[in-house]
C-alpha cells in the first residue's frame, strides 16, 4: 500500500481534544489557515507516521476562535475513537491552501534553522505565535523547546534562500531552557 507523501501536504494544526459524545473533535490550527479550513472538505491526520484522509461531515466546521474549530470526521463516531486522534497533526493538501494576508512572517519563519551568536545552531523553528503583537518563535532544540521573543534587537539577519535566521538572544535566555 502506498503512503501519502507529506511533501504534498501542509501541517495546519493538531487534534486538541474530543468534543461532545458523538466523536466530534476540536482542532487547534494556525491562524493563517482559517480560510482554508472553512472551505476544505478533506483533511489528513498523521496516524503512526502516515497521513490518513478524513472527510469533514455534517455542517462542516464550527469555529470556536480564530485558532480552534469543532468538526465531525468520517468514521469517527464515538468519544473513544475521537480520543485516539488527540495530539495527532492535521494536514491539508497544498493545492487546497488559500493564501492568507496574515501569512507573511509566520509562513516564512517556520522551518528555518535558528542560530544564536553565542550558541551557534540551536534548532528548527516549529511555531510562530503572536501574543498581542509580540512575535515568539518556538525552536526545537534536541534537549528542549526554546521560546524566543522576536524584536529588532534580537534578529541579526534572515536568509530566506538558506532558510536561516541569525539571532542575538538576551543573556541567559537559552540557558534557562537547557539547564
Amino acid at each position: 500500500m502506498n503512503q501519502l507523501s507529506k511533501q504534498d501536504y501542509v501541517a495546519v494544526g493538531y487534534v486538541q481534544k474530543p468534543h461532545g459524545l458523538k466523536g466530534e473533535v476540536v482542532i487547534a490550527f494556525e491562524k493563517e489557515y482559517e480560510e482554508t479550513l472553512d472551505v476544505v472538505e478533506l483533511i489528513f491526520i498523521d496516524l503512526d507516521g502516515g497521513l490518513v484522509p478524513f472527510f469533514i461531515e455534517g455542517e462542516g466546521v464550527t469555529f470556536r476562535s480564530d485558532e480552534s474549530l469543532i468538526c465531525s470526521l468520517s468514521f469517527i463516531d464515538s468519544v473513544n475513537k475521537a480520543k485516539e486522534l488527540v495530539g495527532c497533526n492535521v494536514y491539508v493538501a497544498q493545492f487546497d491552501v488559500i493564501a492568507s494576508d496574515d501569512q507573511g512572517v509566520v509562513s516564512t519563519l517556520i522551518g528555518m534553522i535558528a542560530f544564536d551568536a553565542k550558541f551557534g545552531e540551536i534548532g528548527m523553528i516549529s511555531r510562530v505565535d503572536d501574543f498581542s503583537g509580540n512575535l515568539v518563535i518556538t525552536v526545537d532544540h534536541p534537549r528542549s523547546e526554546i521560546l524566543i521573543p522576536l524584536s529588532d534587537e534580537v534578529i541579526v539577519s534572515v536568509d530566506e534562500e538558506k532558510r536561516e535566521i541569525h539571532l542575538t538572544c538576551p543573556e541567559g535566555l537559552i540557558e534557562i531552557y537547557l539547564d
